[in-house]
């Protein structure tokens, strides 16, 4: 009797490990029905469906293409630099490993790892894909900071008059942006200094016990300042194309932020400018990026409501975000898991926990050679 239980135990156990990522997005989409169903009534919710405007819809899932294909390009004249005959279905494919797998993944990072084990078997060396990843990642991060700076100062009578409720989840994310920005210019110009910041933050969170394994954490901060070290030089040395890719990154992130205005349309809204609403994205998207959830779920929907409440009105809110969060998450995770797998590179999360650390491991080596 113990031994069937034991069996059925682990054969529940391997079905979870093996479908995890089904049963997370089957999560996911219930409780984004849940706060629906809290927020509006059924019937109206259909009713205003029915009224939606697809064609306004249809530009916002274009614009997700866009956003894929800027990416690509990105990517691509990264590669380049060390593949002259590189091809772009190669970096679209990279793309959407990266989107697919960093939604799923609560720090949003799950994606490097796959990226980097697929150039390797493209023949790239650890150091050279590192390289281009972590170039294009400080690149985003950079973009995104500049751009919510941006819309805050534009936003900034906006912001104090009508969203008190969302301040400490703006101003909480603006800090986390801005600071990781700021460590990024400090390793360029000064990486010992960098070093000392980063190994004095994980001191004081060891002795409030938010981290516990001291040695752990400061091989990772040796991995991190490794992989910094391998990309910055190029970064800085190519300093008219850096500034090029980085006008990209801001249409690029634009037009993604963009998804909200055609929601906004697509529900024959007009009162709000698409400045606004863009800029207010801009804000949503660094106030929530810090939320260890898969694709900042929970915290996507709440910001939303909060920052966009007084935009679309209490009755068009709920339906707002429920539109908004299909096309820039759902659609993502649809399209990316069709995507890999017709390409046959779609894995279990173990798996790819486990190419994770063998190239984590494989990358400290090089370090390590690069220190010698």
């Amino acid at each position: 009797m113990n031994q069937r239980e034991e069996k059925k135990k682990g054969w529940l156990f391997k079905c979870l490990k093996k479908y995890s990522n089904v049963v997370f997005f089957i999560i996911i989409v219930g409780v984004t029905a849940l706060i629906i169903l809290t927020q509006v009534d059924p019937q109206t919710f259909l009713n205003i469906i029915k009224e939606t405007k697809v064609e306004f819809l249809l530009l916002g899932i274009s614009c997700i293409f866009i956003y894929w294909i800027l990416e690509a390009y990105m990517l691509l004249k990264l590669m380049k630099s060390e593949k002259q005959n590189e091809k772009f279905s190669f970096a679209f494919t990279l793309t959407m490993v990266g989107q697919y797998y960093n939604l799923l993944d609560p720090s949003s990072s799950g994606g490097q790892p796959l990226q980097l084990y697929e150039m390797s078997k493209k023949g790239y060396g650890l150091g050279a894909g590192t390289a281009v990843l972590v170039k294009k990642y400080a690149l985003y991060q950079v973009t995104i900071t500049f751009l919510a700076i941006i819309a805050t100062i534009f936003c900034i009578t906006e912001l104090h008059q009508s969203l008190a409720a969302a301040k400490w989840l703006i101003v909480i994310g603006l800090i986390l942006n801005v600071a990781a920005v700021i460590m990024i210019f400090i390793l360029i110009y000064n990486p010992k200094a960098g070093k000392r910041i980063l190994l004095g933050c994980v001191k004081l969170l060891l002795k409030l016990h938010i981290l516990r394994d001291p040695e752990k954490n400061y091989r990772k901060i040796d991995h991190f300042l490794g992989e910094y070290r391998i990309a910055i030089k190029s970064l800085t040395s190519e300093r008219w194309e850096t500034f090029k890719l980085f006008l990209i990154s801001i249409v690029q992130m634009l037009i993604f932020y963009a998804v909200n205005y055609c929601v906004y349309l697509s529900l024959g809204l007009h009162d709000t400018n698409a400045i606004t609403i863009i800029s207010l994205q801009a804000i949503l998207y660094v106030a929530v990026a810090f939320i260890p959830t898969p694709g900042a779920a929970g915290g996507a929907e709440a910001g939303f409501l909060l920052i966009f409440g007084p935009i679309y009105g209490a009755g068009n809110a709920p339906i707002a975000m429920i539109l908004w969060r299909f096309i820039s998450f759902y659609f993502i995770l649809v399209f990316g898991a069709a995507y890999l797998s017709i390409h046959s590179l779609k894995m279990g999360k173990e798996k790819a926990k486990e190419i994770g650390n063998e190239l984590s491991t494989g990358v400290d080596h090089l370090i390590e050679e690069t220190e010698k």
